[in-house]
């Protein structure tokens, strides 16, 4: 089963754009993205404050959380590129449908211990100092609860991140790298499951995504934190 980028460009909107795999020098551009992209999020606000969170706390941690996306198994990094300039446009981190050896998880597991050991020796937090600890322990088990009730790893294809620049927003880019791995999960007759915030919602719906649940988190003055648990089924829905 095959897993690389397609090689058709988008064309129809101007510039052409083509799909590629990340590397660890898109990190940067990965990382001023996701942040403008997310800037107005209700989660984001309510578990990074700018008042507590600055930008020079949340971007380096940030980044090596997407530095260690690169280095997970079973998972791909893509990025849309505008041909033109060689700009990154937007990214997404997912998974094919996948099997784990019991000998895997058990590695995994110790190495997830290990990096936990190397955390507390050094004094460093979960989060980023500053965070809403208790709205992002909740999100990452709201997540989690999620992923254990809906997700079939060895049936599914799951979508962890999806970003556009807002550059490059309204031009069918989020749709066209959907598309591209829509197309091999429709291949296989693999379902995909992703939690999605309400700024995306409505693209993943017009692709034939279906909620199957609401997650809601308590935040406070900010108020309650929403993610739709959504899955599509194979040959489900259009661009």
């Amino acid at each position: 089963m095959t897993t690389a980028p397609p090689s058709t460009p988008l064309t129809h909107v101007g510039p052409t754009f083509t799909i590629h795999p990340c590397t660890p020098s898109d990190l940067p551009s990965m990382q001023k993205i996701y942040t403008h992209s997310f800037e107005n999020d209700a989660f984001r606000l309510a578990r990074w404050p700018a008042s507590t969170v600055p930008p020079s706390t949340f971007n380096p941690w940030i980044t090596n959380v997407f530095a260690k996306y690169l280095r997970t198994p079973h998972t791909m990094t893509w990025k849309v590129v505008e041909n033109s300039t060689g700009n990154i446009a937007g990214w997404t981190h997912w998974s094919p449908a996948h099997e784990v050896s019991v000998e895997e998880e058990e590695s995994q597991k110790k190495e997830e211990e290990r990096e936990e050991r190397e955390r507390e020796e050094k004094g460093e937090e979960k989060f980023p100092v500053g965070s809403v600890v208790e709205i992002c322990e909740a999100k990452v088990e709201g997540w989690k609860g999620l992923r254990e009730r809906w997700y079939r790893r060895g049936d599914m294809y799951l979508i962890y991140v999806l970003t556009i620049s807002p550059t490059y927003q309204k031009l069918g880019l989020g749709t066209y790298l959907l598309n591209s791995i829509l197309s091999l999960a429709d291949s296989q007759s693999k379902s995909c499951y992703l939690e999605a915030t309400a700024a995306g919602y409505p693209i993943y719906e017009r692709v034939g995504f279906k909620t199957v649940e609401v997650m809601e988190v308590d935040m406070g003055v900010c108020g309650v934190g929403r993610n739709w648990a959504m899955i599509r089924e194979p040959g489900v829905g259009g661009g």
